[in-house]
């Protein structure tokens, strides 16, 4: 027949009435409900919900506190240091194993069954039948389960063996124990020069001295969270000055033990918890409390480095600490496969159950009936039996139930679940071996974390990422600067190439790097390099600039193993962000080395002159004073330094949006400020450097604050962030937030500009390919990211996200929603948006507080206005008018984020070549996420290509995944993250994705899947995820299939003689069924199967719309089957016995008996599945033909042998009464029961392969098309490798950045036309697949 490429065509999503409200904050449910919380979550939670241990007394909640002593206790009251992953012993095994598989309904069912199977006086089958295979299925997970547990057994002696020293106070010395002997309140020392010990941390200890003169020690978290850079730990000035001694010119100090054996001390700390840093307690030592925080703590697991030894009191060991409290199951996650397969097996009960009763009504109908119960004299057997018994009808009805229950049992596949769960084991370590998505570089494999969701990975229809470390390396690459107005940098960054090909334009190749400087320092600018900038007018600028990267740091630095400086020795920077590396960095190759940091906080500086090399020059020393870290509120990092004239000095660095409101406006300001709007257009990530001068006084009374807050033993961190913000804002207000959050602080513009940097994160290889080809797939993919709107905007273009194609964009930003260009929104401006803005003007400098109180009033009743709006003229009364402002704004916000909205929706219902994408920021997005709007965003989000989300928050990441997943019916999810701030997206999501990379591991551990690549999720889906789920849809239908055949040809035998429940197949013939002679061809389905080649599936991505349309397991399919099965039973029974009747099977004669029929069926039952799984099977290999073969094959040797046995030759008596000596060799030798075989075959299989034939060639699906073209290119005129949706990669830098470009094709006679692409704009739920006209 003539083969028509199918079109493929969409309907608009369905979505759920009621929405769900995501992540809506639940009630705290104390210390056992938040240990185990992944360390993601609780940046989303409430903050009450991290309270440990808590005890409420009316509305005050009481920490219950651990007091450790040192020495320890005898004997402790803590946890032993015994560290336990295993999850059974050898003797709670066998019941502790058997209990947890018995939670499976389907389990619980069998056994019932098999129970009742064994009373012999209601049962037509022997007990074997049942209790075989599910011995053999709990067997066979015990025995997977053991293997697992031995596993986890050897890596639990393994840990538990390592050694390390504990002091003993007896001898008065460190002696060597294992880890699991170290006990809470234990003077453990690590020592990283000793061969027999260990430099990994055995427990949480709190740090009472080290070898460093400051009592500082470096650690190395990489077991704990990924990351290998060196994280620093402090010790009590007075616990490490007691314990340390120093000999003159000694680069390390000696531990004094006389000491530490009078050492006494008790720490007073909060109970474990799960947050890897958070750690408050007090020491008391000495009559005096010492406040101790995370600095103080050293996790179990991490490794000890640049330092020679510490000691430490052990305060939380075994599963109470830090690590054991991490260790987690992810969540238990049900398949889309799963969920339909769960609610269909309820239908499959109810007809299980019908039956039966049917059976029963029958056998009660039969007993009463004169023609064949009390009035048939000759059928009522000498001595009535339970279930023959005339004169006890109700008995009859029951046992008869029970019977035909026993019989129809196998109507529930008790096989299939063990056999899926091999099967997905088998596919999952498939996708682990697979060459194309492994990273050879860093040797790092694709990871199946969960084994059970392979197939979930073919019905994606949207995708969450994140950008930075996901899309791109995150390696940050100095690219350009801005400093007093002057921008530097030569040279064009991916995305503007990117922009200048949609343009149609070619850029110039990027200039070559100055001689001299380090190999990865590809910046240039001859008016920088080589001290050039010496000459310059602006050279104290610059200087300031550079000497700012340089300190504003916590970089460790390094030199090789043997730490010495020298020629030919590179600085290796050991950094907490690849921002800081790339800071140092560059200031090193401009001319402003970072040399050392000693453990007293000194850096030292090398300021090289014109024409000197790199890393030579001019030594300074500068003193870090204070450190105020990094916070999601601030959004900024400072330092206080003193030069060597004592000069007090702030350094502030930060998001423009948290600097540019406090510095001051001097001539270089707004051409800074086009600087960073061009920096950010060009895809770079920008930062803004600032700081001034502090006055003695100022600082001795901030200090004073600072060092009092840095011993709080709670609010620790708030209070330290409050002063931060009081210092870098320069108000007077104690307590009060920053004014980005708080617009009643009072603030002024101090801060001095110092410099912008512009760093470029590549992207990562092929990442644009992996993106167009994912749009080509159908599905959708949102960006998450933290960037600025237009840097997100450039990123977009640079990966394919966006086209030009989809311009206009719909943008939805603060920026341009709160200040318009003109006037006429007021057009179609509500009346409550019109009395906000009003408002705001009164509130604003200076304010008329009456007019204001009376527009406040007058906007509360209107509709749609927000419930706190009423409330606020408390706050002008209270002479808080800023606060007020800022509500205001916020109201106003939302109102225009509603209007746009709307007004976005009724454009994206128009239908556009090229489709719409959506870009808003965060300040949007969470007026857009508020109840009353979020319905809306998200019908016009789904009818998007593309969403991208900027300044987002982590909350944020997981709302927009929950909105999609909860309320869009029928949509699978998945998001893809690489960082902590990623995985309460990755948990929200369908299936979450970790990148293994640079910002550790919480990602991939919270994670189903972990890539080395983000372009290997290409493959992961398109290939392996199609395969999967083709693989697995027909596997569970054919497996019902098969089952229901052979439980229904037993039904009808049993109906047919008068509703007696009487056994057709011998008890080890049934039994055997599901175990050997039909598994092996299905299990080699499930595994094998593959309709295409990857390159034919690669390069046609509409492939995976099978998927994304449940094509192989719709309610439809598993119908047919079902009714193919029924029908086949029919068959099978009525057909055999037809022939049968009216035929002889021997030479004497003699008709077929009972056991002859039933062989007889069997055979044909099993010939029959194993021809109907090979017409389903797509890819044929010798495996393949041997397996399908020689289950047949076995099926009749088994006959053969067994039916030569003479009874009693099998132990234990299981053949002496059964008749079935010489039955198949009877039956063998004639020539009607191969005719029978060969006739119900026909009759089964040819109606199959005509439909499967017809079907194919005349109403293909897109799969069946591009089969015939790969069958036979040349009738086509095709190349089936070749994609017809192009994806041109312009190769000029390193980096891949695609465009894609729809190409018309027409591989059909002249009168016909083809559809390439969907219809622009549309989503779907349902198919219509069908040759297009």
């Amino acid at each position: 027949g003539a083969v028509v490429r199918p079109a493929v065509h969409y309907k608009e999503c369905k979505m759920k009435t009621e929405p769900k409200d995501a992540l809506a904050p639940k009630k705290p449910q104390g210390f056992l409900a938040t240990i185990s919380m992944p360390p993601g979550i609780a940046s989303v939670l409430p903050a009450a919900s991290r309270t440990s241990s808590m005890e409420k007394t009316g509305d005050i909640h009481h920490v219950e506190q651990r007091r450790v002593k040192c020495p320890p206790e005898v004997p402790s009251l803590f946890e032993s240091n015994y560290v336990r992953t295993a999850r059974y012993t050898k003797f709670n095994f066998l019941p502790k194993n058997l209990l947890l598989q018995f939670h499976r309904f389907v389990n619980c069912f069998f056994l019932v069954v098999s129970i009742l199977a064994s009373v012999s006086s209601i049962s037509p089958v022997g007990a074997l039948t049942f209790w075989l295979p599910i011995g053999l299925l709990l067997s066979g997970t015990m025995v997977k389960d053991a293997y697992e547990d031995y596993q986890r057994h050897k890596a639990d002696v393994e840990e538990n063996s390592r050694t390390t020293e504990v002091f003993n106070p007896t001898l008065g010395d460190f002696m060597q124990v294992t880890w699991r002997e170290v006990a809470v309140g234990s003077i453990v020392r690590v020592n990283t020069t000793h061969p027999d010990t260990t430099p990994l941390i055995p427990a949480d200890l709190t740090l009472l001295a080290s070898s460093a003169k400051a009592g500082t020690c470096f650690l190395e978290t990489a077991n704990l969270d990924g990351e290998t850079n060196l994280k620093m730990r402090e010790s009590p000035s007075e616990t490490h000055q007691r314990l340390t001694t120093f000999q003159e010119g000694a680069s390390h100090g000696e531990l004094n033990k006389a000491n530490v054996r009078k050492l006494a001390l008790k720490v007073v700390c909060n109970p474990p918890d799960a947050f890897l840093y958070d750690f408050h307690a007090r020491m008391e030592h000495d009559a005096i409390d010492i406040q101790l925080g995370g600095g103080h703590l050293l996790q179990r697991s991490t490794k000890l480095r640049n330092t020679k030894w510490i000691i430490g009191v052990a305060v939380y060991t075994g599963c109470e600490t830090k690590i054991q409290m991490n260790m987690t199951e992810p969540p238990n996650k049900i398949t889309n496969v799963e969920r339909r397969l769960n609610f269909w097996m309820l239908y499959l009960f109810w007809g299980l159950f019908g039956m039966a009763l049917i059976g029963a009504i029958g056998s009660v109908v039969t007993v009463i009936a004169p023609e064949t119960g009390s009035g048939a004299w000759y059928l009522v057997p000498e001595q009535p039996t339970a279930t023959f018994n005339p004169d006890r009808p109700v008995v009859v009805g029951l046992l008869g139930f029970f019977s035909f229950l026993i019989l129809l049992s196998l109507f529930i596949p008790i096989s299939l679940y063990v056999t899926l769960e091999f099967v997905k084991a088998f596919l999952a370590t498939t996708i682990w071996g697979d060459r194309e998505m492994w990273a050879a570089e860093e040797d790092m494999r694709t990871l199946p974390r969960t084994m059970g969701l392979c197939e979930e990975l073919g019905q994606i229809n949207y995708i969450f990422s994140d950008k930075t470390g996901t899309l791109t390396q995150n390696l940050m690459e100095f690219r350009k600067c801005s400093i007093a107005g002057v921008s530097y940098g030569r040279g064009y960054c991916e995305v503007e190439r990117a922009i200048a090909r949609l343009k149609g334009q070619k850029l110039p190749p990027n200039p070559q790097p100055h001689a001299g400087m380090d190999s990865a320092f590809n910046f240039v600018d001859e008016r920088l390099a080589n001290g050039a900038w010496r000459r310059s007018a602006d050279k104290e600028n610059i200087r300031m600039f550079l000497t700012h990267l340089a300190l504003n740091h916590t970089v460790q630095v390094g030199y090789g193993p043997s730490d010495v400086e020298g020629d030919g020795v590179l600085p290796q920077y050991q950094a907490e962000s690849q921002d800081e590396w790339a800071f140092v960095h560059g200031a090193r190759n401009l001319g402003v080395f970072f040399n050392r940091r000693d453990e007293a906080h000194r850096i030292m500086l090398r300021v090289a002159g014109e024409g000197d090399r790199v890393g030579k020059g001019i030594d300074e020393i500068w003193q870090v004073l204070n450190v105020n870290i990094f916070d999601n509120t601030r959004k900024r990092t400072s330092v206080v330094v003193s030069n060597g004239e004592g000069a007090l000095m702030l350094l502030v660095k930060g998001a423009d949006s948290s600097m540019l409101p406090f510095v001051v406006k001097d001539a270089s300001y707004e051409a800074t400020e086009k600087d960073i709007n061009e920096f950010s257009d060009q895809g770079l990530r920008t930062l803004v450097f600032a700081g001034r001068m502090l006055e003695q006084k100022e600082y001795d009374e901030w200090n004073k604050r600072f060092q009092d807050a840095s011993l709080q033993a709670s609010g620790r961190e708030e209070a330290m962030r409050l002063l931060a913000s009081q210092l870098e804002e320069a108000h007077t207000e104690l307590g009060r937030e920053t004014a980005l959050v708080d617009g009643s602080v009072p603030t002024q513009r101090i801060l001095r500009l110092h410099g912008v940097t512009a760093l470029e994160d590549k992207l990562q290889e092929r990442v644009g390919e992996c993106i167009a080809q994912l749009a080509k797939a159908m599905i959708k993919i949102w960006v998450l990211t933290g960037d600025k709107l237009e840097t997100a905007i450039n990123i977009g273009y640079a990966t394919a996200l966006l086209g030009a194609e989809m311009e206009p964009l719909l943008r939805i930003s603060q920026d341009e929603l709160m200040e318009p260009m003109d006037d006429s929104w007021k057009a179609s401006a509500s009346a409550l948006e019109l009395k906000l803005e009003e408002a705001i003007r009164k509130a604003s400098d200076p304010p008329d507080t009456v007019a204001l109180d009376t527009l406040i009033r007058e906007a509360a009743g209107l509709p749609g206005a927000p419930e706190n709006l009423l409330s606020m003229h408390q706050l002008i009364g209270a002479n808080e008018i800023r606060i007020v402002e800022n509500r205001l704004k916020e109201a106003l916000l939302t109102e225009r984020v509603k209007r746009r909205v709307v007004v976005c929706q009724q454009e994206v219902a128009k239908n556009r070549p090229g489709g719409y994408a959506l870009v808003i920021d965060g300040p949007c997005l969470r007026a857009a996420m508020q109840p009353e709007v979020k319905m809306d965003f998200l019908r016009m989000g789904i009818k998007c290509k593309s969403v991208v989300c900027c300044r987002v928050t982590p909350s944020q990441k997981a709302q927009v995944t929950l909105l999609v997943k909860d309320n869009v019916k029928g949509q699978i999810t998945l998001a893809i993250g690489d960082g902590a701030n990623d995985v309460s997206m990755i948990q929200a999501a369908h299936i979450g994705v970790g990148i293994r990379g640079k910002e550790g591991q919480q990602a991939v551990l919270a994670s189903d899947y972990a890539l080395p690549r983000f372009s290997y999720l290409e493959r992961l889906l398109l290939v392996h995820g199609r395969w999967c789920y083709n693989r697995i849809g027909t596997f569970v239908c054919y497996f019902f299939y098969k089952t229901i055949c052979f439980a229904l040809t037993a039904y009808w035998f049993s109906t047919a003689n008068a509703y007696s429940g009487t056994q057709l197949f011998y008890d080890g013939t049934q039994a055997l069924y599901n175990v050997f002679w039909t598994s092996f061809p299905v299990i080699f389905f499930g595994i094998l199967d593959r309709d295409l080649e990857d390159k034919i599936v690669r390069a046609h991505p509409e492939l995976y719309s099978t998927g994304q349309f449940r094509v192989r397991f719709t309610g439809l399919r598993f119908a047919m089957f079902i009714i193919g099965a029924v029908l086949h039973s029919i068959l099978f029974f009525f057909g055999v016995s037809l022939i049968m009747d009216h035929n002889t099977i021997s030479g004497s004669g003699h008709s077929a008996g009972m056991w002859s029929a039933g062989e007889t069926m069997m055979t044909v039952c099993v010939v029959v599945v194993n021809i109907v799984i090979s017409l389903h099977t797509r890819s044929w290999s010798i495996f393949h033909v041997l397996v399908y073969g020689l289950s047949v094959l076995f099926w009749f040797a088994y006959e053969m042998i067994f039916h030569s046995f003479n009874p009693g030759f099998l132990p234990w008596g299981f053949d002496v009464d059964d008749d079935m000596y010489g039955v198949f060799p009877t039956l063998a030798g004639t020539a009607a029961y191969w005719l029978i075989i060969i006739v119900i075959v026909a009759i089964a299989t040819l109606p199959i392969l005509a439909y499967k034939y017809f079907r194919e060639h005349y109403y293909p699906a897109v799969d069946d098309y591009w089969r015939r073209v790969v069958q036979n290119p040349s009738r086509f005129g095709l190349d089936p490798t070749q994609s017809l949706l192009q994806v041109e990669v312009n190769s000029d830098t390193a980096a891949y950045s695609p465009s894609v470009q729809e190409v018309s094709v027409n591989h059909a006679p002249p009168s016909l036309s083809v559809s390439v692409e969907p219809r622009a704009g549309e989503t779907r739920v349902e198919p219509f697949i069908h040759p297009t006209p």
